[in-house]
């Protein structure tokens, strides 16, 4: 198996806060700038003349989605209840500093919300995927690996995380009406040479972009730039822009690689009905376990 499994009640409430995946990849350190992509006359094309980046990929830059700005900070507990080893790297590429832009009011609430990551006294002060709610765009990308399809006129996203998919067409059709707001957002692409350009918007608010707090409204708008950099490297940026939330827009960049292995398949991702893990991890004030 590519994931350590755990077999303590503890550690299996633990895994629900802070996901039980680990990249199963070496790091690499931060995301390349600037990387050239493949040049058109050696990439191979679908039969609709995309670029043909099916297969599997994985991240190699040792990103989880604890924090995009702390790195392992605050995940040590976990890596020692569980034996899994640090996930270093942080994705955030602009601005240079590696923080999120919060504006003052959000960056209480963020505060906040990161005291609390381990304990919260509300449910809805914990992070929604531990509550079993969807990754959102981009967080589901820090996650595992993926398969990409190109079914004609598509480009599909299958993810091994919690069942996620994406199906992203290449048409010029408009988005959905603004008052429709998806877990995943509304996904429309295009090609810009060797770069598949995806436009991300009907965001709903309930989504963060790590498990400790990091939070957006629904006016989020994501544009993610996947560009083909070598016969097996996507390079991958995405600029976050919530003007609600944040002074100004902000990327996070990965490397992906594909994943050649003989044979494999991703791993089906699931929880059990009745899991009871985030009666663990709420501590209502007066309770026992409350701090």
């Amino acid at each position: 198996m590519k994931n350590p499994h755990v077999t303590t009640a503890c550690a299996i409430a633990a895994l629900a806060l802070v996901s039980a995946w680990t990249v199963r990849t070496s790091a690499q350190g931060s995301a390349r700038t600037g990387a050239a992509p493949i040049s058109a006359s050696a990439a191979t094309t679908t039969t609709d003349g995309q670029p043909d980046i099916q297969g599997y990929w994985n991240q190699r830059n040792n990103v989880t989605t604890y924090s995009l700005e702390r790195g392992d900070e605050d995940r040590r507990e976990h890596n020692r209840i569980t034996g899994q080893r640090a996930a270093t790297g942080r994705p955030i590429v602009d601005p240079a500093d590696g923080k999120m832009p919060f504006q003052p009011w959000a960056a209480k609430k963020y505060q906040f919300l990161l005291s609390v990551h381990t304990g919260p006294e509300r449910v809805e002060d914990l992070d929604p995927v531990a509550r079993g709610f969807m990754e959102g765009t981009p967080r589901i990308n820090l996650q595992t690996g993926f398969q990409i399809l190109q079914p004609t006129g598509y480009v599909v996203f299958l993810y091994e995380y919690g069942h996620h998919y994406r199906v992203v067409p290449l048409d010029d059709r408009s988005h959905l009406p603004d008052g429709i707001k998806l877990w995943m957002g509304d996904s429309r692409g295009h090609w810009e040479g060797q770069t598949l350009v995806i436009d991300v918007t009907n965001n709903n608010e309930q989504t963060w972009f790590d498990q400790v707090g990091a939070f957006h409204s629904a006016a989020l708008h994501v544009v993610e730039r996947w560009t083909f950099a070598g016969p097996d490297a996507l390079d991958y940026r995405a600029t976050i822009d919530d003007p609600t939330v944040f002074t100004r827009p902000w990327t996070i960049g990965m490397n992906y690689r594909r994943n050649k292995e003989k044979g494999y398949e991703q791993m089906e991702s699931a929880v059990w009905e009745g899991n009871r893990a985030v009666e663990f991890m709420v501590h209502p004030k007066g309770a026992p376990g409350a701090k």
